[in-house]
């Protein structure tokens, strides 16, 4: 996973796979952390649960397009526990602690407290607040067999002949039907539109193909996953605790 980490109070910064922008917290109701894969290093860790049992309804989108609860938004919510090494730009990484909707982060010389929120299924946000108000970062993910794929790049899922995916600033979603629908996220709020995109043949591998203002897109599809050569080829790493990751920083 790469974070744009422009966390400035009121900006709004783009960069590639990931965009920056203030947002409003979700009300909190109920939830537990569990025992969950830890990204790409494959190995187990166990996440103590936060002191309240409210962090799973609080790091849910409020007003999302109904479609998005197929996707079993609460199993990628907890896949998001654990310690994790980000980069959100070439050379630079910051080390990420996740337990429910608070992460602890570090990136070299400053440690700041954010919150987890999840946009889409497969977009999320981390979210710094202020006394001014609250500012945010969001990285696009996927569940790779139930573990956490994310980075910089272009991310998404598939059931079927359905699929969902998180490209450039737009959520595309593809019904059984071959329906393709765009969803444009914007302070909290979900603008509708029609889109062209597909599951397509490419030799014997099939291929997420779609159109996003003008431009081409493809995307490798392996097994549920769908994720950008870019993102597949260096996603976030997973550690066993936070002093871990901070070393791997260095």
């Amino acid at each position: 996973m790469k974070f744009a980490w422009a966390l400035a109070a009121i900006a709004l910064t783009n960069v590639a796979g990931c965009k920056s922008k203030t947002s409003n917290p979700a009300p909190p109701s109920s939830g537990s952390a569990a025992t969950v894969p830890n990204g790409s290093a494959g190995n187990a860790v166990v996440v103590a649960p936060p002191a309240t049992e409210d962090w799973l309804a609080a790091v849910m989108p409020k007003d999302a397009p109904a479609g998005f609860a197929a996707w079993d938004m609460p199993a990628r919510a907890k896949a998001w526990q654990g310690v994790w090494l980000s980069q959100p730009g070439v050379g630079y990484f910051v080390a990420l602690e996740v337990t429910g909707k608070i992460i602890k982060s570090w990136d070299g010389k400053v440690e700041k407290s954010l919150e987890l929120g999840l946009e889409s299924p497969c977009s999320a946000k981390l979210i710094e607040k202020s006394a001014g108000g609250e500012s945010s970062t969001t990285t696009h993910f996927t569940l790779k067999d139930g573990k956490l794929l994310a980075g910089l790049g272009d991310a998404g899922s598939r059931k079927g002949q359905a699929a969902i995916v998180c490209a450039s600033n737009v959520i595309l979603t593809l019904d059984e039907a071959g329906e393709c629908t765009q969803w444009t996220p914007s302070f909290g709020n979900y603008a509708q539109g029609k889109a062209t995109c597909a599951i397509a043949a490419k030799g014997d591998k099939e291929v997420f193909t779609a159109t996003i203002n003008g431009q081409p897109l493809e995307l490798i599809i392996d097994g549920d996953a769908i994720y950008s050569e870019q993102l597949g080829k260096n996603p976030d790493k997973g550690f066993a605790d936070f002093a871990a990751a901070k070393a791997a920083r260095r």
